[in-house]
């Protein structure tokens, strides 16, 4: 098919910074384009479809075709999780989510009016809200997508606000040093959630510092885990930090897809698998695979819950998300699932005392008293002893009145004290 995005890797490469210098920064890229089933059918064609030269710092890369293909039917990501059941409560009016990645095409009709300049981080300064290669364009629609007539793809939370910092122009120039410079200006641009759908395998200290600074900040981030499960399962960063919202892929059979790392920082899990989302330019739609894709979907929930519960903190919203998860049957959390599924619904409707304050934690060990010896049950036996002495006592009466009524009926219902004696009546 012409005109989409073909030429993407689905699972990622590392990326060099510079000329020299292997940091191991996995960006995480869409792919195929969409071929499921009849094949979705061709709205229009859209500008460029030979793609273009970049502006951005004068790169000077190609950029990726765009799609003209739509998406009619509601994917299956979307039917998993159903977001639009919350809807009524909250869609994200209010929030600010930061998408640090390629940019953000702010003239895509699914994402036209909630898209603000944003940073560019990567080449030297200036806006972020274009995308020439597609990646950040694809991440945002998960995360924010209107519905629109035509199609059944939707962001979770339609109504937010995207903040687009670029951090890569491509799959081949991202930093760990750029990913933390992103997250300090996401959480300076006034970020509520911070999206990151890419990892770096090697600890960092700016990077660390980034998280701190988004931490102290109140700024919820969310992360892919990343997707070299079968390359070694390397530690992923910033995922692996505490304080991060780590994210897992699922397929459509619900459980974990062989690619999605696994370890004991990850948080939740999320549709990660043949993934429809938004193009770059115009109205067309695309599909890939990775946790990449699985990220934004949590990105959005947490946007949908910091929208109607503004009085939560970040740390708050994380652990809310973690408790109210569709739970895999298994001691918790699970290395390869987490705390399970996200689960928009519950996220946000579900009453939890600990952010009430209701439930304290005890000062020490609990200590349970065993249970009082039960007093021996009589009821039966003291009720089987009444309705005996009632019937003997019936039994009595009955007996005593066949003795003594004949006997009075034959002395005319005279006393038998007078009976036999002569009367006394005048005698002196």
């Amino acid at each position: 098919m012409t005109g989409t995005i073909a030429n993407l890797r689905g699972r990622g490469r590392l990326a060099r910074a510079g000329s020299a210098l292997f940091i191991g920064l996995l960006l995480l890229m869409p792919g195929a384009p969409l071929s499921r089933g009849q094949g979705p059918t061709v709205l229009q064609s859209v500008g460029g479809g030979k793609g273009g030269r970049s502006v951005f710092g004068g790169v000077g890369a190609e950029c990726t075709p765009p799609s003209v293909e739509v998406e009619r039917a509601m994917p299956w990501a979307q039917r998993r999780l159903a977001p639009e059941r919350v809807w009524p409560l909250t869609r994200g009016e209010g929030v600010t989510v930061a998408v640090i990645d390629t940019g953000v095409d702010a003239g895509v009709p699914q994402l036209a009016g909630r898209v603000l300049p944003g940073m560019d981080v990567v080449n030297g300064g200036g806006r972020a809200d274009a995308d020439c290669f597609g990646h950040g364009t694809f991440v945002a629609g998960i995360i924010g997508a209107t519905k629109m007539p035509g199609t059944g793809l939707a962001g979770v939370a339609p109504k937010v606000r995207i903040l687009p910092v670029r951090q890569a122009n491509n799959s081949s120039d991202g930093t760990a040093a750029g990913m933390a410079a992103a997250i300090v200006a996401a959480v300076d641009g006034g970020a509520d959630v911070i999206n990151i759908s890419a990892s770096s395998f090697f600890p960092s200290q700016a990077l660390a510092d980034a998280v701190d600074y988004a931490t102290a900040n109140d700024v919820l981030i969310v992360t892919a885990a990343s997707n070299e499960a079968e390359a070694g399962n390397p530690k992923a960063y910033p995922a692996a930090y505490p304080q991060v919202v780590a994210v897992g892929a699922i397929g459509p059979d619900g459980r974990r897809t062989s690619f999605s790392e696994t370890g004991s920082f990850l948080s939740v899990v999320a549709p990660g698998q043949d993934i429809i989302g938004i193009s770059r330019t115009g109205g067309g739609h695309v599909q890939d695979s990775g946790t990449s894709y699985a990220s934004p979907f949590v990105a959005g929930v947490a946007a949908l819950v910091r929208g109607y519960h503004p009085e939560l903190s970040a740390a708050q919203v994380k652990r809310r998300m973690e408790l109210t998860a569709d739970h895999p049957g298994t001691s918790l959390p699970d290395p390869a699932m987490g705390w399970g599924v996200v689960n928009p619904w519950a996220a946000v409707t579900t009453d939890i005392p600990e952010e009430r304050g209701a439930v304290a934690a005890p000062a020490g060990p609990v200590r349970i008293a065993p249970p009082a010896k039960p007093a021996p049950d009589t009821w039966a036996r003291d009720n089987a002893l009444t309705v005996g002495a009632v019937a003997g006592l019936i039994a009595l009466l009955v007996i005593g009145a066949a003795v003594v009524l004949p006997r009075a009926s034959r002395r005319g219902w005279q006393p038998a004290t007078t009976l036999g004696r002569p009367a006394r009546a005048g005698l002196r």
